[in-house]
Formats: C-alpha cells, sequence, structure tokens
C-alpha cells in the first residue's frame, strides 16, 4: 500500500494527474490514515478509471464523494449511534471490518419483510394499478386477497413475485421490457471540484467502513457492506461515488436472468427503500431495470 504523498504523486506522474495536488487526511479511532484529491468535475470519473486502474499498485480504493464543504469524511458519529443501538460493537473502522462477515443477509431480509407485512392490504391497489397501466389488464383484487387468505401470499415481496410471474405468463416477452430507466440515472454534484478520496483498502464494499451511508442507519454498516461485498462476487458490482445518501456502483455483469434480478430489486429495495420509492417504482419495474443497466445508483434518505 502507498503510505504518503510523494509516492502517490509518483505513481500518477505522466498521466493527466500528473502535478495534482494530494492531501493526507486523518481516519479517527484508525490507524490508518486517507489521501484527498480534488478533481475537476469533468474529470472526476476519469480520474476514478485511472485510479481503479492503478489499485494493485497504490493499495487504496478510489471513491468519489462530497465533501459539502468540509473535510469531515470520517466521521465517527452515525457508527456511534449504531453501536447504541446494538448494530456494531464499536465504531472504529477496524472493528467494523473484522465483524462484517458475521452480517446474516438472509436475516435482514426476513426481517424487513416482516416489518412491511401490516402494509400489505394498502400496497394492492398500487400494485394492481402498475399491472394495468403496463398491460392494459390485471388480476382481479379478489383474487390476490384469497391468495392472502389461504397463505400464498404473506408479504409485499410476495405479492409482486406472484405478479411478475402472473404478466410472465399471459403477456411473455412483454414482461421483460424494462421501463423507463431514468431513474436510476447518476447524482452529478454542482460542485466544480469533486473529492476523490484514497482509501486504506483493496475492496470496494470496505469503504462503508470508512464513510458511513446513510442507509446504513437502518440496515447497518456490516450488513450494508455484506451486500456490498455480495453484489461484487455475482454481479461485479464495484462502488464509484459515495454521496452520503446515495452509493453509485459500476456493474461488470448484470443479472442475466428475471429471477436473479427480481432477487436484487428486493435487495436493494429492503437495503435502499428510497432507490425505488421516491421515483414511484414497482419492484417488478426495478428488476426489469437491473437486467439492462450497467450502472446502479441506490439512495436512502431521512
Amino acid at each position: 500500500m502507498l503510505n504518503t504523498i510523494d509516492a502517490i504523486s509518483q505513481r500518477l506522474q505522466g498521466s493527466f494527474l500528473d502535478g495534482q495536488s494530494i492531501r493526507q487526511l486523518e481516519i479517527p479511532e484508525s490507524n490508518q490514515w486517507a489521501f484527498l484529491l480534488e478533481i475537476a468535475q469533468v474529470n472526476a470519473l476519469n480520474a476514478w478509471y485511472l485510479l481503479r486502474s492503478l489499485l494493485k499498485e497504490t493499495g487504496r480504493y478510489p471513491v468519489l464523494s462530497e465533501g459539502w464543504g468540509s473535510d469531515d469524511f470520517f466521521s465517527r458519529f452515525y457508527y456511534r449511534e449504531e453501536v447504541d443501538g446494538g448494530k456494531l460493537s464499536a465504531s472504529a473502522p477496524e472493528a467494523i471490518l473484522a465483524s462484517a462477515p458475521t452480517a446474516d443477509l438472509e436475516a435482514f431480509l426476513v426481517a424487513r419483510q416482516a416489518s412491511r407485512a401490516e402494509y400489505l392490504e394498502d400496497g394492492i391497489d398500487f400494485s394492481l394499478a402498475t399491472v394495468h397501466d403496463r398491460f392494459g389488464s390485471c388480476p382481479d383484487r379478489s383474487q390476490i386477497e384469497a391468495l392472502i387468505q389461504d397463505g400464498t401470499i404473506q408479504s409485499h415481496v410476495d405479492l409482486e413475485r406472484w405478479l411478475l410471474n402472473w404478466e410472465l405468463q399471459n403477456f411473455g416477452e412483454a414482461a421483460i421490457a424494462p421501463p423507463d430507466t431514468r431513474y436510476l440515472d447518476w447524482f452529478e454534484p454542482d460542485s466544480s471540484q469533486i473529492p476523490l478520496l484514497l482509501l486504506p483498502t483493496e475492496y470496494s464494499w470496505e469503504c462503508l467502513a470508512y464513510l458511513h451511508w446513510f442507509g446504513a442507519c437502518s440496515a447497518g454498516t456490516a450488513v450494508a457492506m455484506g451486500f456490498l461485498k455480495k453484489w461484487q462476487q455475482q454481479y461485479g458490482a464495484e462502488l464509484v461515488c459515495h454521496y452520503g445518501t446515495m452509493l453509485q456502483f459500476n456493474v461488470g455483469r448484470p443479472p442475466t436472468t428475471l429471477e436473479a434480478a427480481f432477487q436484487l430489486a428486493w435487495e436493494q429495495a429492503a437495503l435502499a427503500e428510497c432507490t425505488t420509492i421516491l421515483p414511484g417504482v414497482c419492484l417488478r419495474d426495478h428488476a426489469r431495470s437491473l437486467l439492462t443497466v450497467n450502472r446502479w445508483f441506490l439512495h436512502e434518505r431521512p
């Protein structure tokens, strides 16, 4: 791992970042530190790609971030709130990294699904309306209610999965076509300069141990890191931008089946429900979108 400004500067010689100003930043509660490069917005993504290509040499994962006028990127405030809430045992980055592999992702999904069970009846009309708007017809509400009564549908996820299968059976290939995917367009800060951080890890998912993401206030940082690791392994998803409430990824291998895409859509909605709720996108349409896009946008806000 490159641990000095001079070493990083030397590695950037001959690139378009030759001569780039670099600052070293302390990471509270850690014996590690990070480096900050203020990049002109027009060059931000190119800078990320360059530093990502040098990862094996630098040993430091690059993330585009947003300081909102401050260098307080690594505040431990929200991590300490997670400690108080029982989601973390300690707020130090090294402690989080050590405990993250124990996160039970399936238990989180089961609990999140159960926590929304009371809203199942309220969501029927919206789900049926999205089917009718897309295809011109939909199942009868009484049919859905009967499936709830006999236990076939026990959650909103069950309802969306059942409706997706109904669409496939009745409309075939048309049920796979994606919706308008602009709700997944990446956010671009207004700032003329974008902070690019070089973090003391080679792994995309470990960035959340240093930079707190708002979605982890509910799910827990360990769980969020677990999903990021799973998605990197399954889909080649790598974190590019971390804007506090928003995470943005490049995706090397999008899901190839609607079944896999639906599971992924549910995982993303469970972790960051604002991703779909704010634009009014149903879980089925989010699954269809994930079959086609090679960039992901996750959003969770107060």
